[in-house]
């Protein structure tokens, strides 16, 4: 993690601002052509919707037509009557009577006799191929026949597709399938398989279907005819995000970034109760927590490492004492006696140069009023290790003497924690919590939980048990006569203001 925190805003500017210029690119691309594959289909759904609707318009005078030859099919064959009737509605190319599988009477005498007419379903368009009036070319028809006799009028195919060609695009050929035979724009048969790229629509009132198969070209071509402008602005766009982004690699590295929020004041102090065997608040350790108006709440695992191998942890720890101090100053009345506030810090700072700002924020609790309250702990981590530990303790020794607590923080989690006892005078150990997780259970360093607060007790110093969970847990401890308890099983670490509204209010 520390890696990443000191190297996720320092890779290569250029390398990230291109692979996030061309992903942005890459993807609005692929969004674009989704749009407009989707319109271009909705687009030919409309247009063969279309298309159904204007031929059935053309084959809805068939009702009327055949209500008015039925009243002629018990009457001799008058072929004037059904020329009247062809010239009222031109759409039909011949109307024929039909009887015993006959045509006996029609406008074109051509028809009369010509073929046997079989029982097909009735009311809806069937295709044939011509034998009369233009053999061999496509023709359409329509029959409203009982046991051979009855009424037939068909159509020419290329009347039919006159109306479609103000209806499909320059891209689109509509083909006409009814009876298995499908009829391309020319009046062919279209024996071809259809596609993945298919679309067809049915008429319900008719039964036969207009169909289209799209190419893929069809759909590059819709996308550079309708979307190229908004490609080309996409383009500008990622390549505008690209600069923001380089812009942003290069201002804002992890460094400069934790920097900011030091000025920003967004390291604020959060609260976690430490209580004493008996379940009765004795003191808090404050935890410092990155409040971000843009990310939220970063833990400190992630700035951490990287602010204690920098040195930002020197002003950040400063900024968290002076704050936690303003807090408990305005409650200061309510705060009880003895009451125990712990902060976290690092080897870094008994540097000879950090020294006087560790000791003059802690005058901050020790030359107040607050001082005949509050006890100060500063809990001292292992993540590095102290250089000069003759000089530590002088700065321990000095700490000491303006009532300051001294503890080692997770103890036994470090590579020096022994010599920190055997060189330094400590008040406290705090047992991390990897050791309490041990409690309960078989594992092989379930026995090092005694071995420390043995250790901690022939060393005449105070134990604080890290991370107590259970009441399991809890009720160990307390047979070891462990003297606190810090952890989840009272509360999770607060924000200072909540913790102080929840116990001291």
């Amino acid at each position: 993690m520390k890696k990443h925190m000191k190297t996720n805003l320092a890779y290569n500017p250029w390398f990230y601002s291109i692979s996030s210029t061309l992903l942005i690119f890459v993807l609005g691309v692929l969004i674009i052509t989704a749009q407009s594959i989707h319109s271009y289909d909705e687009n030919l759904i409309q247009r063969l919707n279309l298309a159904i609707n204007v031929i059935d318009r053309k084959l809805n005078d068939k009702k009327v037509v055949f209500s008015d030859i039925h009243e002629l099919l018990d009457q001799p064959c008058e072929r004037q009557n059904l020329v009247d009737i062809k010239m009222l509605y031109n759409q039909f190319q011949t109307i024929n009577i039909v009887k015993d599988h006959h045509v006996t009477c029609s406008n074109n005498p051509r028809m009369v006799n010509h073929s046997p007419v079989y029982d097909v379903s009735n009311g809806i368009l069937h295709i044939t191929i011509s034998k009369v009036i233009h053999p061999g070319d496509i023709v359409f028809y329509i029959n409203d026949l009982y046991k051979g006799s009855g009424v037939l009028a068909t159509f020419s195919a290329q009347d039919i597709y006159s109306s479609l060609e103000y209806i499909s695009d320059k891209h689109q050929h509509f083909r006409i399938k009814a009876d298995n035979i499908e009829i391309d724009k020319n009046g062919q048969v279209y024996d071809k398989k259809d596609t993945k790229n298919t679309h067809e629509i049915r008429s319900k009132e008719y039964g036969y279907t207009i169909k289209e198969t799209t190419k893929y070209n069809y759909y590059l071509n819709n996308l550079l005819e309708h979307y190229l402008g908004i490609i080309i602005f996409f383009a500008l766009i990622s390549v505008a995000i690209g600069k923001y982004i380089h812009s942003s690699a290069v201002k804002n590295s992890s460094l400069s970034f934790m920097k900011n929020a030091i000025k920003k004041n967004e390291f604020v102090p959060f609260a976690q109760p430490i209580m004493d065997t008996s379940g009765n608040l004795t003191g808090c350790e404050i935890l410092m927590r990155w409040k971000n108006k843009h990310i939220g709440f970063i833990y400190p695992d992630q700035f951490i490492p990287l602010a204690e191998e920098s040195g930002l942890i020197i002003p950040m720890t400063k900024q968290l004492l002076s704050s936690s101090y303003d807090v408990f100053k305005s409650c200061e009345e309510t705060i009880p006696n003895g009451f125990h506030i712990g902060f976290n810090i690092s080897a870094q700072h008994f540097d000879p140069k950090n020294q006087n700002d560790l000791i003059e924020s802690c005058k901050l609790f020790s030359e107040d009023s607050l001082a005949g309250k509050v006890h100060l702990t500063l809990e001292l981590t292992e993540r590095n290790s102290i250089e000069n530990y003759d000089d530590t303790q002088l700065v321990f020794d000095a700490l000491h003497k303006m009532n300051v607590k001294m503890a080692v923080d997770d103890f036994g989690t470090g590579h020096s924690t022994l010599t920190y006892i055997q060189k330094l005078s400590f008040d406290f150990i705090k047992i991390d919590k990897s050791f309490i997780d041990f409690i309960g259970t078989d594992a092989i360093s379930a026995p090092l939980v005694d071995n420390i607060i043995d250790l901690s007790q022939r060393l005449n110093l105070s134990i604080v048990a890290e991370g107590v969970e259970t009441q399991e847990q809890l009720d160990y401890l307390k047979s070891k006569n462990v003297d606190l308890i810090q952890g989840y099983y009272y509360s999770r670490p607060i924000p200072l203001e909540e913790f102080i509204e929840k116990y001291f209010s």
